[in-house]
């Protein structure tokens, strides 16, 4: 009889335990690598530079749990979608470490899980340092400014990512009948380049008529930003590359039913988008 239960109680938690232990270690991945930066920067600098360890106080740590709790919830919360979209349902989060074990021999399944979590503490740990670094406020700024970075960056990408990417998805995938993945690509991609096309135009306005004070302007990043909007020609050619993306988002997503002539249309999106990629890069390099 013990044998039984010892079986039983064995089968049923092994899932469990190796599911816990795959999230587990991603969880160690994403997060260990702060503290130790964090304390190797402060025994380098002993504790003795008050620009940089400042904020190393009460005030920093709470903030830094609470932060952490935040970003938790929000994991949680995008961990569900991604277990929706792989036919589970959100409540199914308080299972996720069996559905590891079951999908244990999923490698798209589980590099998707790893990289959740780790882009959402990889966010934690930028902002807490820079909490660490200029403060409550700057911190924020700090974080915003790259997140915006990227996704300007990314409009760099996105014609050479029609092309690669985009276009043969959407032959292969309307040839197959599959016409909601072909949507979801350029939906995702029009998404992208609409909040890239806003951005630039907040960017542009603070940039021009907005009295920033110097003590934000000490915020390299957001600085930066700053400038690269506030230049003619660069603000000109990221803003025709949105305009391009956005373009091709709505000719992908719409043209799934209307055979050839949508995939030239994203051709010469995309040669347009290449052609304007190459001379604003000899502009910024």
């Amino acid at each position: 009889m013990r044998t039984e239960v010892f079986l039983t109680s064995n089968l049923l938690g092994s899932p469990m335990r190796r599911g816990f232990r795959y999230l587990l270690n991603s969880l160690l991945i994403s997060l260990l690598p702060w503290p130790i930066l964090w304390l190797v920067s402060f025994s380098y600098f002993g504790g003795d530079n008050t620009e940089i360890f400042g904020s190393f106080n009460l005030t920093w740590l709470l903030s830094a749990l609470a932060s952490f709790l935040i970003v938790s919830a929000i994991l949680a919360f995008n961990l569900a979608r991604l277990l929706e979209r792989w036919g589970y349902s959100k409540k199914n989060i308080v299972r996720l470490p069996e559905i590891l074990d079951e999908n244990s021999e999923n490698v798209n399944f589980l590099k998707a899980v790893r990289e959740s979590v780790h882009y959402h503490f990889t966010f934690w740990g930028v902002y807490v340092t820079g909490f660490l670094v200029y403060g409550p406020v700057k911190s924020a700024l700090f974080v915003i400014s790259i997140v915006a970075k990227v996704i300007l960056l990314s409009l760099l990408m996105l014609p050479f990512f029609v092309l690669v990417v985009g276009i043969p998805a959407f032959l292969y995938f309307t040839s197959k009948s599959e016409l909601n993945k072909v949507m979801g690509l350029f939906a995702w991609i029009f998404w992208v380049s609409l909040a890239s096309l806003v951005l630039l135009g907040v960017l542009r306005f603070v940039a021009l008529h907005g009295a920033v004070s110097w003590e934000y302007l000490q915020v390299s990043e957001f600085r930066n930003l700053l400038q690269l909007t506030e230049n003619p020609i660069v603000f000109r050619d990221l803003f025709f590359l949105s305009f391009l993306s956005i373009l091709s988002g709505i000719t992908g997503y719409f043209g799934t039913k209307r055979g050839i002539l949508p995939v030239v249309v994203l051709l010469a999106l995309v040669i347009l988008g290449v052609f304007v990629d190459v001379y604003l890069l000899e502009v910024l390099l």
